[in-house]
């Protein structure tokens, strides 16, 4: 009994090459606009608390959270630390949620930059 070799696009190294390529700028493609649409939420995050829609803020600052931002896990678990006493609202996250934040909260801060006050 024979084996066939399926044909492959492995057999020719500029197409494998291409592949590879064209991979990498989708990857990289995905990851910016991910990062952007999260800049734009975390935005609209910050807006809705800024209006006092602190529970719309909870809602997106915890889905941020959740998809791995360490600056919305932070924000998210001091509003639900803290929900009662500052906001007069309480809010819920489950345990592994409240794990995952706590490690994504731990991660070194972005450095800041001096600002004169007005």
């Amino acid at each position: 009994m024979k084996l066939q070799r399926s044909p492959s696009i492995f057999r020719h190294p500029l197409a494998a090459i291409l592949l590879l390529c064209a991979a990498e700028a989708i990857a990289t493609t995905t990851a910016t606009t991910y990062v952007a649409n999260s800049d734009v939420a975390f935005k609209q995050a910050m807006e809705q608390h800024k209006l006092g829609n602190w529970s719309h803020a909870y809602g997106r600052f915890s889905a941020l959270a959740d998809g791995g931002d360490a600056e919305a896990a932070r924000i998210a678990l001091f509003m639900l630390r803290h929900g009662s006493e500052m906001y007069g609202l309480k809010w819920g996250a489950s345990q592994p949620q409240i794990d995952q934040w706590t490690k994504l909260a731990l991660q070194p801060k972005p450095s800041l930059e001096a600002v004169s006050g007005d």
